[in-house]
């Protein structure tokens, strides 16, 4: 039998119509048309942010391929939606069933971020890549809306991605690990889940909340070791939705008042035993005892700060942000003599790329500024209409990893991320205070992640 001998050119002539030949058979096979491509739709990516009446706020992000609309995102996003069409009627039980969606309890307002400003403009469109999407739903009719009443979207973005690395950080037990405390940075990752309105049963698998009833004597142990651990449990209860009084059996108020003294009026060791304890009192809906505010302004240094349990004599910077954050959460007045001197410390402390070391004279780090961003947040002094955006805020964006972590001491720190994480919600331990700010003249520009 003759050899036969193909040449490159007459392989190609050969080879490629078969090739085609096949791949249009297979197209049939797929069901596809000849001609369709095989590729897959890319992934979008965006953000669901939703504002309950109550001032708790979700963020979640969601991944989808083709199109989605608003009410699809929010399904997406795991939140149940009753709705007529677009319009929103019913987000997680809150609101009007879509029946009567326009009755006097829906006041669901929504929009995107574009650029500098949410859009509410209607109808809504379809959801692109990157895109921010905001529901909030008001207390009464004059708070309806979004303009000036919600931060600006960077914000929830740069809280997403804290908590969804801090999520790759979950240990295989459920717990998390700082290397100095497992249950406190348990702790901390309870108290980030609810600046975000997690639930912590659901986050993990074991989840966050298997891993904390699995350790009740380490637990119980936690509790009672300072008014502060308390008081900081009691406020990740609060927050989750947890029973405070019944917190896998332990009843987190009364373990705090069992560090009271009636005679000094303090919690626990001074100063910072007490704002933890109050901040948790207050989370939990219980009474303040009026010496305990007496106790915190008799132990307040000259300059206007505190010192954490009065063991030095340099105030710090983060401590009197606690305070703050304590003295108004028991009812003290914003106009107040003792919250007026510590707010001129905290300014004095500033840096100039807009963050605050631990004491004045510290180089920036992100758990001081987050709890002066909270502490402001508490007295009003801090913007939270989304038109403003202060030195406060673009520091903690300027500074997040591309990960979406946080870093300490020049690596990635799980305690800096979690510490985060409320500031960026603007959740303060202490109460929001809600006030028009007008700031058109000053307005600073937010910047993104990683950006100088």
């Amino acid at each position: 039998m003759p050899e036969v001998h193909i040449s490159k050119k007459s392989w190609f002539v050969v080879v490629l119509p078969l090739a085609a030949g096949l791949l249009a058979v297979a197209l049939l096979l797929l069901g596809l048309p000849a001609g369709q491509s095989l590729a897959q739709d890319p992934v979008n990516r965006a953000h669901v942010v939703v504002q309950f009446s109550d001032g708790r706020t979700a963020v979640r992000p969601i991944t989808w391929t083709g199109t989605i609309s608003r009410v699809a995102a929010l399904k997406a996003a795991g939140f149940t939606v009753e709705h007529t069409g677009d319009a929103v009627c019913n987000i997680a039980g809150e609101g009007c069933p879509a029946s009567s969606c326009f009755c006097t309890l829906n006041l669901w307002a929504q929009g995107q971020w574009k650029n500098t400003a949410w859009d509410e403009s209607w109808p809504p469109p379809l959801l692109k890549d990157g895109d921010v999407i905001l529901f909030r739903n008001a207390s009464n009719f004059g708070d309806w809306g979004l303009t000036g009443k919600v931060p600006a979207a960077p914000v929830y973005v740069a809280a997403s991605d804290a908590l969804e690395w801090m999520r790759t950080q979950q240990q295989s037990d459920g717990s998390y690990d700082d290397g100095f405390n497992k249950m406190g940075a348990s702790v901390r990752a309870l108290v980030a889940l609810g600046a975000a309105s997690y639930d912590p049963d659901e986050w993990g698998d074991p989840s966050l909340l298997d891993f904390l009833a699995s350790q009740t004597p380490t637990l119980t142990a936690y509790v009672a070791s300072s008014a502060a651990a308390a008081g900081k449990l009691t406020v990740g209860a609060a927050w989750t939705g947890q029973t405070v009084t019944d917190f896998l059996g332990i009843n987190l108020p009364l373990n705090i008042t069992a560090f009271y003294s009636p005679t000094t009026g303090q919690y626990g060791n001074g100063s910072g035993d007490t704002a933890w304890a109050v901040l948790g009192l207050y989370a939990a809906g219980e009474d303040i005892p009026t010496n305990t505010v007496e106790f915190l302004k008799s132990v307040q240094k000259d300059d206007g700060g505190w010192a954490w349990n009065e063991w030095g004599q340099t105030s710090e910077v983060q401590h009197t942000a606690l305070v703050v954050q304590a003295l108004l959460a028991a009812g003290e007045p914003v106009s107040a003599e003792e919250i007026g001197d510590a707010l001129e410390f905290i300014a004095s402390a500033r840096n100039a790329d807009g963050g605050y070391g631990y004491q004045a004279g510290s180089s920036s780090d992100v758990d001081t500024t987050a709890f002066v961003l909270q502490g402001l947040l508490s007295a009003g002094h801090e913007p939270v209409g989304n038109w403003c955006a202060t030195l406060r805020c673009s520091y903690l964006l300027s500074v997040q990893n591309e990960d979406g972590s946080f870093s300490a001491w020049g690596a990635p720190s799980l305690y800096a991320t979690q510490e985060a994480i409320p500031a960026l919600m603007h959740r303060p331990y202490g109460p929001l205070a809600h006030w028009t700010y007008n700031c058109y003249a000053g307005y600073l520009p937010l910047v993104t992640k990683g950006s100088e």
